[in-house]
């Protein structure tokens, strides 16, 4: 018995956000052979749940890099970040006029002016770097945008407004800013910090990443770390490499994850999910598109 780890943005989804035929055929059949199948996504747990019941896909779930477990029909693990860290941070990205997400059990939320500070951001950035590629920002963020079970709130967002925060996503298309965001919040106690795209940075507790989780579900369904298979393409990827036995890396994967593959398959828009399990799995016929 295997455990597969596969991520889903850049990885299991198209860019449109859905699951191709191949890629959910492959999967079924990994799980007849009597393997293990799970996601793991920075995308929270009722975001993944409703992608996974769309496409009748049953599956232990790890949302949120890790902060969020969810196997055999319930939820065994969620770990929030401390009100100690959550407050310096929201403090910083309200007086930078940032866009930032709050994720919370049973749902996403997000200021409703957060998209006019995004959209003042994005004109500052193509002010000085007119080459910019606006169309490629707003499709790289799409998904953050669009994801189910986000709520815009009127009321300001204050340090002191949510606890129980599972994750802190922030988006900005000023890649310098992301830098001094993220250096700031790694002198916090308490937090982890990650990405899943050029335009953001994911920030959660410590000791969370996806690494982590792929420990814990390997101990759950007692099979040992080198029996596992992780699939992915960017950073927030790289823990989970370091635990399995074997790391596939996306074709559009980022050099920083690739540095920690033991291989790589195809493309997300290539059924590159189906041809990793089928050509390292196993050989059993399964159609891969061209």
């Amino acid at each position: 018995m295997k455990v597969i780890a596969i991520d889903l943005d850049g990885t299991l989804l198209l860019e449109d956000e859905s699951i191709d035929e191949e890629n959910i055929k492959a999967i079924k059949h990994v799980q007849e052979q009597g393997d293990i199948v799970s996601v793991a996504t920075g995308r929270a747990l009722l975001d993944v749940q409703h992608i996974t019941n769309k496409y009748g896909l049953s599956m232990p779930i790890i949302a949120s890099n890790g902060a969020q477990i969810y196997i055999d029909n319930h939820q065994v693990q969620e770990q929030v970040m401390s009100n100690t860290a959550i407050q310096p941070i929201i403090k910083w990205l309200n007086d930078e006029k940032m866009y930032y997400q709050i994720y919370l059990s049973d749902k996403i939320v997000v200021h409703e002016h957060a998209l006019d500070y995004l959209e003042e951001q994005l004109f500052d950035v193509v002010k000085r770097n007119p080459n910019f590629h606006v169309r490629s920002f707003w499709d790289a963020i799409r998904a953050q945008r669009f994801q189910y079970g986000l709520q815009k709130v009127e009321k300001p967002i204050q340090p002191t407004s949510y606890d129980q925060v599972i994750k802190i996503m922030v988006v900005s298309p000023d890649v310098i800013k992301l830098n001094l965001a993220k250096s700031y919040f790694s002198m916090i106690d308490g937090c982890a910090i990650s990405s899943s795209g050029t335009f953001n940075i994911e920030i959660m507790k410590k000791g969370v990443d996806k690494g982590s989780a792929l420990q814990y579900l390997c101990e759950y369904c007692k099979v040992p770390e080198k029996n596992t298979m992780a699939i992915g393409d960017n950073e927030n990827d790289i823990p989970m490499f370091l635990v399995a036995g074997t790391g596939i890396a996306m074709e559009n994967a980022t050099e920083s994850l690739i540095k920690h593959a033991s291989s790589k398959t195809l493309s997300n828009d290539q059924s590159g999910v189906a041809h990793a399990l089928y050509h390292y799995l196993h050989k059993d016929k399964i159609v891969i598109r061209g």
